[in-house]
């Protein structure tokens, strides 16, 4: 078994380096530097102290990732080879060190004991300058690592190991997802060394600084005011409680999971409205609404002790999870079939648990069949289920038939309730006969209500344009209206640039 002891050579300064390091740099021991390009090398060359720098892998790779495996490969071989080497690295050995972590998370795999000696973090000396005290949240990211996901709008955020232009492109545009262009950010370089640093910029202008180098540093400071915070999802959920509080709206503090559902229906379908009329900016306004509907009944969950928006956040994702297996398991799917078929059985598997409906004659063909939806589409998938048993009319004619039969009983039906059940059988009919044409009833009905929609407004034009009230006309001047409107709808399909968006 070897041993690699590791020490920290300090943020720069020859005052910086730990005297416990310098004593195991002169103890004989074989050293190895990550990099040469450090201030307190010269320092270590008049002392006479003998070592390896490692600066040439950086020549022999395209990426830093395959650097730094490079490097560690390097380094277990060496201690393999000599039993004992010390390994000096910038700074503080446990802080920002990626060859450090590598080092650590295979030593057993080589056989091989990993030592930690004293070091000094530039950290300590970048707090210190900067005047940030970490009690009060800090983010520290190696450049590499920048992404909008990790970040963290309300903590200070310090960014180390920037070391070029191209590195500090990078981090402009993931900062960008987070920050305005013009958010105030500082650079450091240097840090207690005569040469030092610090310039206050907006974060447009991170990657045109002349003096990047791998001893640069930026400083992110943490945002405040709630109006910053807006396209975060802890500030929605925030919004939300104050208008539940009793300091907020007494509409929003008045409502309940079952006053909401007329909300979430009407959202999801402005939802469905504008991606049918490819209306983008707009989807992203009825996004939001029906986030909105998520946020409330989660506030109201947390409120009653039921559940938290973190709860539903979890369980989503537990769920996302074990339902794609084919993605965050050791599952294959070829293609869409295969993952529907995987998505199927996991969702029986599900239900069979929480329900300890196991066997096969406990189960109806129609359990898949959610409840929980508009019931135009409950009706057509009852149905597709029916049929793929066999449970179906020959074509379409047989559904049609039926439709005249469930017509003739709405006829003849009496009583309220008689009228509304044999209604209900006629629109259940009809849905089949759609089914059997292979026509989506729902987008059948939208085009229905567009039809009329138009048809209509062609009739209230004509009535202004003859200061006429619907109260003033008869039924046969509101038809003659209303065949005039048709006829124009029919044309503009026909021929749309003849007419102005103002044209009914």
């Amino acid at each position: 078994m070897g041993m690699i002891e590791i020490v920290g050579l300090g943020p720069g300064s020859v005052a910086g380096l730990p005297y416990g390091t310098l004593q195991r740099l002169q103890s004989g021991v074989p050293v190895y530097l990550r990099t040469a390009q450090h201030p307190v090398v010269s320092f270590l060359d008049r002392q006479g102290i003998s070592y390896e720098a490692l600066d040439r892998f950086y020549e022999q790779s395209d990426t830093f990732a395959k650097v730094y495996e490079s490097m560690t490969d390097y380094l277990f071989s060496l201690a393999h080879a000599k039993g004992h080497l010390l390994y000096a690295v910038p700074g503080h050995p446990a802080i920002a060190e990626r060859t450090v972590n590598l080092l650590v998370s295979h030593a057993k795999e080589y056989g091989h004991q990993i030592v930690f000696g004293p070091g000094h973090s530039f950290l300590d000396d970048v707090l210190l300058r900067l005047g940030i005290d970490p009690i009060e949240g800090l983010l520290f990211i190696d450049a590499s690592d920048v992404d909008a996901k990790r970040l963290n709008p309300r903590m200070h955020t310090i960014i180390v190991q920037m070391y070029n232009q191209e590195k500090a492109a990078d981090v402009k545009i993931a900062l960008a997802e987070m920050y305005s262009d013009e958010y105030s950010v500082t650079v450091v370089r240097a840090v207690g060394l005569e040469d030092e640093e610090v310039v206050q910029i907006p974060l447009y202008e991170l990657d045109r600084i002349a003096f990047v180098d791998h001893l640069t540093t930026v400083y992110v400071p943490p945002v405040t005011g709630q109006g910053s915070m807006l396209g975060e999802w802890s500030a929605l959920l925030e919004i939300v409680a104050k208008l539940r509080s009793p300091e907020g709206c007494p509409w929003d503090m008045e409502q309940t999971h079952a006053s909401l559902i007329p909300y979430v229906l009407e959202e999801a379908y402005e939802v469905v409205d504008t991606i049918q009329r490819d209306d983008m900016d707009h989807l992203m306004e009825e996004l939001g609404d029906l986030l909105l509907q998520v946020t409330l009944h989660s506030q109201i969950g947390s409120e009653e002790g039921y559940f938290t928006a973190r709860d539903v956040v979890r369980t989503l994702s537990e769920k996302l999870i074990r339902r794609h297996p084919h993605v965050f398991g050791e599952v294959t799917a070829r293609d869409v079939a295969s993952v529907l078929t995987n998505w199927e059985r996991i969702k029986q598997e599900e239900k069979t648990v929480s329900t300890g409906r196991a066997s096969d004659h406990e189960r109806s063909v129609l359990d898949q069949v959610k409840h929980a939806q508009p019931p135009l589409m409950e009706s057509l998938q009852i149905q597709q289920k029916a049929a793929d048993v066999g449970f179906d009319w020959a074509d379409v004619q047989g559904a049609l038939e039926k439709v005249r039969e469930e017509l003739d009983e709405v006829m003849q039906a009496k009583s309220a309730a008689d009228q509304r059940d044999e209604l209900g059988d006629l629109l259940f009919s009809v849905v089949n006969v759609a089914r059997h044409l292979r026509i989506n009833p729902e987008e059948a009905l939208q085009s229905a209500n567009r039809k009329f929609r138009d048809r209509f407004l062609g009739v209230e034009q004509q009535l202004r344009e003859r200061k006429l009230s619907f109260s003033d006309s008869t039924l046969d001047i509101l038809e003659e209206f209303w065949q005039n409107a048709k006829e124009k709808v029919a044309l503009r399909q026909e021929f749309p640039h003849h007419f102005t968006n103002s044209d009914h």
